[in-house]
């Protein structure tokens, strides 16, 4: 009987934080404000990213159908929540703030973890 394995999920928020590092770095030696606002935008994708991912592959096998769903509603209500709260926190209690720094990291950090994602599921 074959067994199906947990997909590598983990690995898709640790090479965004490898392409997002770097990046806060190098900007950090040219302005400190764009280099935290890089920094606070990609955690704002990452974070909730790693919150799905844990909640949602939890459970493997066809009995666990039930719940695997179940997982999956309640870890993408969790992430959509931890998007708004991390994106509110970060314009209430962040000053001065690089919106576009910001917002750029966000979605630097979509596209990579779509990328990172497609190549997980070729293998």
């Amino acid at each position: 009987m074959a067994s199906i394995h947990k997909p590598p999920v983990f690995r898709v928020p640790l090479v965004q934080l490898a392409v997002l590092l770097p990046l806060c770095l190098v900007a950090w030696l040219f302005d400190q404000t764009t280099a935290y606002s890089l920094l606070l935008g990609g955690l704002i994708c990452v974070i909730p990213n790693a919150y799905f991912a844990s909640y949602a592959f939890r459970y493997t096998g066809a009995r666990a159908a039930p719940l695997i769903a179940r997982a999956f509603f309640w870890g993408e209500t969790g992430k959509f929540l931890l998007t708004i709260v991390g994106f509110g926190a970060v314009f209430l209690l962040v000053k001065p703030l690089d919106v576009l720094a910001l917002f750029s990291a966000y979605g630097v950090m979509v596209p990579v973890q779509w990328i990172v994602t497609a190549r997980l599921v070729k293998r």
